[in-house]
């Protein structure tokens, strides 16, 4: 199989499982209710919906990869207010963080930049949620023009990544979401330039960081 097969079919096997897990949950919250044993049921539905919420935001990033991965050119281009696409992923990752760590931005790039702002959004919320999963204190989004392209960084105070050349795909089981990162820096393609994923640790804070570069 090719590499975006695997990807795919891995991610795919994954969300299988996350399904049968929630399967089992609600089995055991069933036979507990029928023992009578309201306190053990409770539980284990409530382990069940995380199983399933788990699966189904699997099933979204798949969907995702497959639409990018099958289309010759599916990202829009279009001009997009960096500051206004920083603060709208602000809101939505802080919206979905569950830990203590707090996430802290700076735009240092005051102008429009031409890309496709709903998969780049997508994108570098998932990149912050996967860094307050690891993360101890603190993540920064930050976002500045580099040798001509935009780049956005998103930097933990973590231990990094764990495998060499860097990629987290082991917390996110079959790497879709790095896959996405990925296919969305290449299609991005202006000037003669296509945008890349950089993954390396002793960013700014001492851990992981995640720089997405757009032409």
């Amino acid at each position: 199989m090719t590499p975006t097969v695997d990807v795919i079919a891995s991610g795919i096997h994954d969300a299988k499982n996350g399904m049968f897990n929630a399967l089992a949950r609600i089995r055991v919250a069933v036979q507990a209710i029928d023992d009578g044993e309201a306190g053990v049921a409770l539980p284990a539905l409530t382990e069940a919906e995380t199983a399933v919420v788990a699966a189904a935001e699997r099933l979204t990033k798949l969907l995702s990869a497959y639409r990018l991965a099958g289309a010759e050119n599916p990202v829009s281009l279009l001009p997009v207010y960096v500051g206004d696409l920083i603060e709208d992923v602000l809101i939505r990752a802080r919206e979905s963080a569950g830990g203590g760590s707090e996430i802290v931005a700076n735009c240092r790039y005051d102008g429009v930049w031409i890309c496709d702002r709903e998969v780049v959004a997508d994108c570098l919320v998932n990149a912050l949620q996967n860094a307050l999963r690891h993360a101890r204190r603190e993540v920064h989004l930050d976002a500045a023009e580099i040798d001509g392209q935009l780049a956005i960084t998103v930097a933990d105070d973590g231990p990094g990544f764990s495998d060499q050349p860097p990629s987290r795909a082991s917390s996110e089981h079959s790497g879709v979401g790095l896959f996405i990162a990925q296919r969305i820096a290449h299609l991005h393609q202006r000037h003669g330039r296509r945008g890349e994923l950089r993954l390396s640790n002793g960013g700014p804070l001492g851990g992981a960081c995640f720089e997405l570069r757009l032409p």
